[in-house]
């Protein structure tokens, strides 16, 4: 054990090149690791939920339905047109409604009442969505944007782009609070003001060399 302690120290200029080397490439790699936020993709292969998925995406082509969007106070008229604009969103590949089930020119009347009421009831409409995984927190915002604060989105997608939009927010706060506390903790116990500066560039070579290896 002594060698390599002894190694180390008399070798220090290499190591210290090699370190630093290797956190530039972690920091580029740190770029491209993705952090998967969909929590049905970490249930275990045999649940319910995985079979049925499984069999979803096997029997039909297009995606999976992921998130529903509510819209108060609309017309028929004014739903289609709802409609036609989160169709165009990007990320966004099919949006489902009312029209897609019945022929909507003829008088609302003639439909079953429980089908006209899973797409529209009391002027309040409710469409079904499949947003692409990749470009999920983008859509999100943009039908955000579109249905304004008065109405509602929800679904897997919407809650996966909130987590992940909110984990990346907190942990950003809590790194920030984390070094300050660390950094006023070290400037009261250590003797040179150079130490913390050390600790702390070596903590954050470290987390950098861990990231960046996570590909």
């Amino acid at each position: 054990m002594q060698k390599f302690y002894t190694g180390i120290v008399n070798k220090r200029k290499l190591i210290i090149v090699l370190f630093m080397v290797a956190f530039i490439i972690s920091l580029f790699c740190s770029k491209l690791v993705s952090v998967n936020y969909d929590i049905t993709d970490y249930l275990p292969e045999n649940t319910k939920s995985t079979v049925s998925i499984d069999v979803m995406q096997a029997e039909f082509d297009g995606g999976i339905p992921n998130a529903r969007v509510m819209i108060k106070n609309v017309t028929i008229p004014e739903a289609l047109k709802y409609k036609e604009k989160l169709k165009n969103i990007e990320g966004v590949t099919e949006v489902s409604w009312l029209d897609d089930t019945v022929d909507i020119t003829v008088p609302l009347s003639t439909f079953d009442n429980d089908t006209l009421e899973s797409y529209y009831k009391d002027n309040t409409a409710l469409f079904t969505l499949t947003i692409e995984e990749e470009k999920q927190i983008d859509a999100v915002a943009q039908i955000r944007d579109i249905i304004g604060e008065n109405n509602a989105v929800t679904g897997s997608a919407v809650s996966t782009a909130d987590a992940t939009t909110n984990t990346v927010s907190e942990i950003l706060k809590i790194t920030v609070i984390a070094v300050a506390f660390v950094l006023f903790v070290l400037i009261l116990t250590t003797n040179s003001w150079i130490e913390p500066v050390v600790i702390l560039a070596g903590l954050g070579v470290a987390i950098i060399l861990n990231n960046g290896s996570n590909l």
